[in-house]
């Protein structure tokens, strides 16, 4: 009983650092982009809806299982003078079905992992900024999230649940730059950081055993940008492009074996006078034992 509640532990202490790594890092570094490379467009203030969805598959050892997520944001801009400033609320649901399997490496190599369910459930927000200096476009972000782990294990007759509380602290940096290509082809090179402290409280189980406390940080850098193509459809602008990004972890979750990928995400846009709308569908490439793609719709009005 004591062994299998050491494997217990261990195999659920990365669910909230998997999930947050798709909504929220992929979502908030091409949000930053596209607003950037609309700099030559800029209106006085902007609001915006946008609905993110999608699934990890998660390979690793001792953290076996599928995450599915969804990610629903309300945002605001505003431009004084040179500057611009953004708020985003966010709220974000995931469950990760998780299987049981045999521990291939580590002290508890050869235990057996229980299988069972985890739910997380956080709400967060995001001051965001910027300027311009040049021909570059440069700004950051600042990021809080709280919210709930539930986790349900069960192996042969036993079963153990839990709650625990989880927050995450997060800010970035990025620089950028519009480059016109002629015939309606642009490109937005782009350089970002990313920092993301994870911190799950330490807890009770129902048989009684502690759950000790989790601090996990990821520092993650990435470089590529943006290639559109634009054109007119009737009185709206249409944008066609993909945003590929070689990602490169400084500092890992626990039990990543990767340290760089590639993300890419493919778009498309329709512009008018006072509202955009827009899908893109995002995947990773590269990384053995994380599996990840997801979706995102968007719709934003400008006054």
């Amino acid at each position: 009983m004591r062994a299998w509640k050491q494997v217990l532990r261990r195999g659920g202490c990365a669910i909230a650092l998997a999930v947050g790594i798709a909504p929220g890092v992929s979502a908030q570094s091409t949000e930053v982009t596209a607003a950037r490379g609309a700099e030559a467009q800029a209106t006085p203030g902007t609001v915006g809806l946008a609905g993110a969805f999608g699934r990890i598959k998660d390979k690793r050892n001792g953290f076996v299982g599928t995450t599915h997520w969804h990610q629903e944001s309300l945002s605001g801009d505003v431009r004084v003078g040179r500057f611009w400033w953004g708020l985003t609320a966010n709220h974000n649901e995931s469950k990760k079905d998780l299987k049981a399997h045999t521990l291939s490496a580590g002290p508890n190599a050869g235990a057996q992992v229980a299988g069972g369910t985890s739910r997380t459930i956080s709400n967060g927000l995001m001051l965001r900024g910027g300027t311009t200096i040049g021909a570059v476009n440069v700004g950051g972000f600042v990021g809080y999230d709280t919210g709930q782990t539930r986790e349900l294990r069960r192996a042969g007759a036993v079963t153990a649940t839990w709650r625990r509380d989880v927050t995450t602290r997060s800010f970035g940096a990025f620089a950028s730059t519009v480059v016109d290509l002629g015939a309606g082809w642009y490109a937005i090179p782009t350089a970002q950081y990313l920092w993301l402290r994870t911190v799950s409280d330490a807890t009770t189980d129902s048989l009684g055993q502690a759950v000790p406390e989790e601090r996990d940080l990821l520092i993650r850098g990435l470089v590529g940008g943006e290639v559109g193509y634009q054109s007119f459809v009737a009185d709206r602008v249409a944008t066609l492009g993909v945003r590929p990004y070689l990602v490169h972890d400084f500092h890992q979750f626990r039990n990543f074996s990767d340290d760089s990928a590639m993300d890419v995400t493919a778009f498309f846009t329709l512009s008018g006078a006072s509202i955009v709308t827009g899908i893109e569908i995002t995947g990773t490439v590269g990384r053995e034992e994380i599996h990840s793609t997801s979706g995102r719709l968007f719709v934003s009005l400008t006054f």
